[in-house]
């Protein structure tokens, strides 16, 4: 693995358990390379976000993007819930403390609102997917999906925050798991109750599976 690599890493691992406070001489320390060595990769923390940003969109997609023409069942939905739940704990310093970090660099910023922006997105062609075909209960327009949309993208991304104040470190990375039941009870009013109830049996079978 190269130094580059092992930078990302390092702020990955760093920040879910420091937060925001860690900077590049609290990296340089932890991975005993040179000032120098970093900044021949990054000019600053900033950047080092950035590529970090594009691992978690990356990661991300392989769990929300659909296939074109793809109708998600309730395995797909299921895995989504799951799955989602995984990457979001694995970047939580993210979501934890995205004001301090990206509201501060311009750039940083306006990635991480097209990282949001994107995922809402791609909430809402999984909703369009599964609501227009027989296992959605209520039709919405594509307003009131997109608040939907919106809604369960937020009540998601803001879950580590929660779980990590609550819980702290006991157990924290099952409470995030967790998650995925505040989400079907939002969802649950516009799924058939056959399809919804298969996506509770499937979610927590993949719980159960997940280490």
């Amino acid at each position: 693995m190269g130094n580059r690599q092992r930078i990302i890493d390092a702020t990955v691992e760093l920040m879910n358990k420091n937060g925001s406070v860690v900077g590049t001489t609290q990296l340089v320390e932890h991975l005993s390379i040179s000032p120098g060595n970093l900044y021949y990769h990054f000019r600053n923390r900033e950047e080092i976000l950035l590529e970090v940003l594009v691992h978690l969109q990356n990661d991300l997609d392989d769990v929300l993007m659909l296939e074109p023409g793809e109708i998600p069942d309730a395995n797909r939905l299921a895995s989504v819930l799951i799955g989602g739940a995984k990457v979001l704990w694995q970047y939580r310093f993210f979501f934890s403390s995205s004001l301090e970090l990206v509201t501060k660099d311009p750039l940083l910023l306006a990635n991480y609102q097209q990282f949001c922006a994107r995922g809402t997105s791609q909430v809402d062609a999984i909703l369009a997917g599964i609501l227009n075909s027989p296992a959605g209960a209520i039709k919405l327009n594509k307003t009131q999906r997109a608040g939907l949309a919106e809604t369960l993208w937020v009540l998601w991304t803001s879950w580590p925050r929660y779980i990590e104040t609550l819980a702290g470190n006991k157990e924290a990375e099952q409470e995030m798991l967790r998650n995925h039941k505040s989400i079907e009870f939002v969802l649950k009013p516009y799924l058939t109750d056959d399809f919804f109830q298969s996506v509770i049996r499937k979610t927590r079978r993949l719980q159960r599976l997940s280490p």
